[in-house]
């Protein structure tokens, strides 16, 4: 912290007073410091694993909000149409023909993604939502559900 005082300076005609600054023995040092750098680096271990569980959490009730907002539209699509489509199909919403893409835009707003894979979900011929795309050959059932 600055300290302020009154210095006087001689000058022809007389001395002069004038007010300055000057910087003490402030700042801090550098065990000061690195104690500091030390309590945030200590801090960031802990929060980052909360952080991550806290967001894995998070998509896994996303991803089961998700299928269960396609088996309820798939439900409705049923108690309207009285029956199902013939073929079970990933739901992306670009209007596959006899699939559950008949769900978009009617039932669903958009088709919806796994929020871990980004993948759409695949839907069967009985309106279940087995799992998602994320394999080259589809795998049953959702790996996280």
């Amino acid at each position: 912290m600055a300290k302020v005082g009154f210095r006087p300076i001689p000058m022809s005609g007389g001395t002069v007073v004038r007010i300055e600054a000057w910087r003490g023995d402030g700042g801090f040092t550098l065990v000061e410091l690195m104690v500091v750098v030390l309590i945030v680096g200590i801090l960031v271990v802990i929060a980052i694993p909360v952080f991550n569980f806290a967001r894995a959490g998070a998509e896994r009730r996303t991803c089961e909000a998700n299928q269960r907002t396609i088996e309820g539209a798939c439900q409705q699509y049923l108690a309207k149409n009285g029956r199902l489509w013939t073929q079970g199909h990933r739901l992306n919403g670009n209007g596959s023909a006899n699939t559950a893409d008949a769900l978009v835009p009617t039932y669903i707003k958009a088709a919806p993604r796994c929020p871990t894979t980004r993948l759409y979900y695949y839907v069967d011929e009985h309106g279940i939502v087995l799992g998602d795309t994320s394999a080259p050959a589809f795998t049953p059932r959702h790996a996280h559900y």
